[in-house]
């Protein structure tokens, strides 16, 4: 298949891909998890663009009282992007197990799925109201069947066969790492056509960037070697940039080249 740009739709794109690939069965079934996430992302794309209307307001009102895994006070925004993305998944695709950032529980989906799908279905909710691009982030890893839940958070990142993000801003894109072998692609959601649609490929970050993107705020709470490093950023004249949103900040690194941090400091001993 010939892939055109502004044409080629990201359910085509799955398809050429699937069938090219070695294990075509697999690969479909890995194809339906990412279509079931864009499915989801499309949906959320309509609710963010609508969030300080009526119709939404009841997401808008601030924090619904619990917190997520990482310790972080819900929006109640959040909860329902979960909720998209996981009915999504469970009627659009056979994963065998659904992770979201937003619930403890890992949800069981068809018995006999061979991935599974773990998200943040909506990260960076609280910049929302000022008009800052927010996001999806998730990935699919290879799962026995007969595993329990819990291997979905033993596996490393370099298990995942499938990786990408949504960012919900000027226009809301999809940008995905299908498997090893095809490279980076970004799909424009086309709300006439009701389709991502194909607007980039092998996408790779410039070799060289001007910007780096950290809270610099964070600098008192960082060690010696990592202050050293950012002063040496600082010094070499490269210009700070943070939105806040991971999505955000990590997008236009990768299209525009840089940095971006999350280290170590007082509250994160690993990093975040």
């Amino acid at each position: 298949m010939t892939l055109r740009m502004g044409v080629t739709t990201l359910e085509e794109y799955l398809s050429a891909t699937c069938t090219a690939s070695a294990d075509a069965s697999k690969a479909r079934e890995c194809a339906e998890v990412v279509h079931a996430v864009a499915e989801a992302c499309a949906a959320i794309d309509g609710v963010v663009r609508r969030a300080g209307l009526n119709d939404v307001s009841a997401y808008m009102e601030g924090k619904n009282g619990s917190v997520n895994v990482h310790g972080e006070e819900q929006q109640a925004l959040d909860d329902h992007a979960h909720v998209l993305c996981v009915d999504a998944l469970v009627k659009g695709s056979k994963c065998r197990w659904i992770a979201s950032e937003e619930s403890e529980e890992v949800v069981a989906g068809d018995v006999c799925g061979r991935f599974a799908c773990v998200f943040d279905p909506l990260d960076g909710s609280s910049n929302i109201e000022c008009g800052v691009g927010v996001g999806t982030i998730f990935g699919v890893v290879e799962v026995d069947p007969s595993d329990g839940p819990e291997s979905v958070y033993v596996r490393p990142g370099r298990d995942m066969k499938s990786v990408g993000y949504v960012l919900y801003g000027s226009s809301t894109v999809l940008v995905l790492s299908f498997d090893a072998d095809t490279g980076v692609c970004a799909f424009t959601l086309d709300t006439d056509r009701k389709a991502f649609v194909l607007t980039r490929i092998d996408v790779t970050i410039p070799d060289v960037g001007n910007v780096y993107s950290v809270n610099q705020a964070n600098f008192p709470k960082w060690n010696g070697g990592t202050k050293k490093y950012f002063d040496e950023c600082v010094a070499s004249g490269k210009s700070l940039r943070y939105v806040g949103s991971m999505v955000a900040d990590v997008h236009r690194t990768l299209l525009y080249g840089g940095t971006f941090h999350y280290p170590a400091d007082d509250s994160h001993a690993n990093g975040k």
